[in-house]
């Protein structure tokens, strides 16, 4: 007999039935019609919540199939934030932890990473203001370009800027794509697909600290044996003032 009082049993007894409730009956003390009512409730408040987050997913779904999906996460072993802020972000490692979740979408964790860094950078605290008029060309070079804190670089396996309803690859690209997300200064989420030299060059900035813009190029020519330096040099003062306009970078320092 279990050494819990009897209210507190009945309370764990009652969330294990809404949670799964196929393989925990429900409480002897409520009778199913009441039951139902909390079932209902409860998976359609979490299920309300995961398609408001992750609307290109739910668009991919029937109502049967996606309370289906709500329902997997729902369960203990899945579900344990007490947050309602944090379920989008515990869905996404769900679907990581689980990729067999959906045999018919392999994409399903990328596509919920990618929507979910949408609604991150969206939400996120930090307020960033910007000195691009105080910038000159020539500062892009002579100092350290600085990376707005709400941009993120990232590398998928399938286009998840591209999945829908008609568009749903059942097999990984040949290579992976490099996706930047961001938040501007008009609180704008944005998104971009880099191609592998602009991708390097971005996480080349975000980690990088005392190194001058022209350094860091004439450093990646070298690198990766480009025969025009120069002209490697003057494309990427380009890239970067295309990104000082965009708030990726958002100062230099000095």
């Amino acid at each position: 007999m279990s050494s819990k009082p009897s209210f507190k049993q009945a309370q764990v007894e009652f969330a294990a039935h809404i949670r799964n409730p196929e393989q925990n009956p429900m409480p002897d003390t409520i009778e199913d019609r009441r039951m139902a009512i909390y079932r209902d409730l409860f998976i359609s408040s979490i299920s309300s919540l995961l398609s408001g987050s992750f609307p290109v997913m739910r668009s991919l779904y029937n109502d049967t199939g996606w309370q289906a999906l709500v329902r997997k996460y729902f369960k203990p072993e899945h579900n344990k934030t007490p947050h309602f802020p944090e379920i989008p972000r515990e869905f996404v490692t769900f679907l990581q932890k689980q990729p067999d979740t959906d045999k018919d979408k392999p994409f399903l964790y990328e596509l919920a990473h990618y929507e979910w860094l949408e609604l991150h950078l969206e939400k996120h605290s930090i307020e960033i203001k910007t000195v691009n008029d105080d910038v000159t060309d020539d500062d892009l070079l002579n100092h350290i370009p600085v990376i707005s804190p709400l941009v993120r670089l990232h590398s998928y396996n399938y286009a998840v800027h591209q999945i829908k309803s008609d568009f749903q690859p059942t097999s990984p690209l040949s290579e992976p794509i490099f996706m930047t997300v961001w938040r501007d200064t008009n609180y704008q989420v944005n998104f971009t697909e880099m191609n592998a030299f602009s991708a390097l060059l971005l996480e080349t900035l975000i980690n990088n600290i005392n190194t001058n813009g022209k350094e860091i190029l004439s450093t990646l020519a070298i690198k990766h044996q480009y025969s025009e330096p120069e002209k490697f040099i003057q494309f990427g003062h380009q890239v970067f003032q295309k990104w000082l306009q965009q708030d990726i970078i958002i100062s230099i320092k000095k």
